[in-house]
């Protein structure tokens, strides 16, 4: 996920900051690009809501020169996995390189099983804790030490497991699952 990605839970916009099988849904998954490593990376942004527990897709743009926007109607997304998401930008602390979700003051893991939210975890006193850590100068964000803590704290607190793909051939393998899903 390249560009900031949107889903709207309980009337509330919040910004989707990880899933947990690096993609919700993929462009490829939905035939709006071709199966090939060249383009596996290609940026895009998706729009989603929830409606009734089920997860589904309201848009998708590719970042092409002309921004290219698909709009779906009652397409319901097949996802399983954990979606951090959050809203209420407070400071923005960046962490492995982008926005950590302890900069947010509500952050929620939704957990989905065939795209039907199943279980939603609020993570708000998890991120609190951090933010109050680093402000109090107990934790910080230029040491190591500090970092390989925060880390590990996060990924106890956290129920989803968000680090993404590191093989492109363990990618192509979900991509063409994810596919799979839409076809039938």
């Amino acid at each position: 996920m390249d560009l900031k990605q949107k889903l709207i839970y309980k009337d509330k916009e919040y910004d989707i900051l990880s899933a947990e099988q690096e993609y919700i849904v993929h462009p490829i998954a939905l035939n709006l690009l071709p199966l090939e490593k060249e383009v596996i990376r290609k940026s895009f942004q998706c729009n989603y809501h929830i409606e009734n527990y089920k997860l589904y897709i309201d848009d998708i743009t590719l970042a092409t020169d002309e921004k290219l926007k698909y709009s779906f109607q009652n397409q319901k997304v097949s996802y399983n996995g954990a979606i951090l998401i959050a809203e209420k930008l407070l400071k923005e602390y960046i962490f492995e390189g982008r926005i950590a979700g302890f900069s947010y003051q509500n952050v929620y893991e939704l957990v989905f099983e065939d795209g039907i939210l199943i279980a939603t975890i609020d993570q708000r006193k998890a991120m609190l804790r951090i933010r109050k850590n680093i402000e109090l100068g107990l934790r910080g964000l230029s040491e190591k030490k500090d970092l390989r803590c925060i880390r590990r704290f996060m990924n106890s607190s956290f129920v989803g497991d968000y680090r993404p793909y590191k093989t492109t051939k363990r990618l192509m393998k979900y991509l063409k699952e994810m596919k799979a899903d839409y076809e039938a």
